[in-house]
């Protein structure tokens, strides 16, 4: 009976582990699998507010943000400097620490190279916590390589701008990159938020 009961907890503990592993995107699926591709401004963080298409009327005001898939429970305010893929209002909220045990993406005030999906009507990271690369000064927080996820370190931001540039362009000709990098209005001029790319987050 001990041997089963073992046996038991091990089966389960494995089916758990396979479950609850995130996937975190080398390089090249990093910019392949972003909607958006930017430089930007995060503000201060702040509790999320609880909106979105999916929200549950009855939560709680300290609920979070409901997007199709997970429940975030941050938010910031963002101005883009630049795009480099997709179509981005200047001015957005950012939403982030996603409902999930394994793996998020934390919101941060600073200027970052972001890689951006929706989820649902929100703008959120692409992927967990691989999607905010911190920027100081002219350099950003990068892959050494193209697998390898960890460690990443500083490196010179024009030489990273111009390596997610040709792997866009190398994507663009193999009809994969999706939509060139334009910049929509704001809210406040186009009256709406702009229409996602593709619904969910590629994981």
């Amino acid at each position: 009976m001990k041997t089963l009961v073992s046996l038991l907890v091990i089966l389960l503990a494995s089916s758990w582990s396979a479950y609850g592993r995130a996937y975190f995107f080398t390089r090249s699926e990093l910019i392949e699998n972003s909607s958006a591709i930017a430089i930007i401004v995060v503000g201060e963080p702040e509790p999320a507010k609880p909106v979105g298409e999916n929200r549950d009327p009855f939560a709680a005001e300290d609920d979070g943000a409901s997007g199709k898939v997970w429940t975030y429970s941050e938010q910031a305010n963002v101005r883009v400097e630049k795009v480099l893929k997709g179509d981005l209002p200047d001015e957005f909220i950012l939403y982030g620490h996603e409902s999930y045990i394994c793996a998020h993406c934390p919101l941060a005030k600073g200027r970052f190279l972001a890689f951006l999906s929706k989820d649902g009507e929100l703008w959120v990271g692409a992927n967990w916590q691989l999607s905010l690369r911190p920027i100081k000064e002219d350099q950003v927080e990068w892959y050494i390589s193209e697998d390898q996820r960890y460690p990443m370190k500083f490196q010179k931001l024009d030489d990273v701008l111009k390596l997610v540039s040709a792997s866009l362009q190398r994507q663009s000709e193999h009809g994969s990159a999706g939509q060139p990098a334009t910049r929509s209005k704001s809210v406040s001029e186009a009256g709406d938020k702009p229409q996602p790319e593709s619904e969910g987050r590629s994981r």
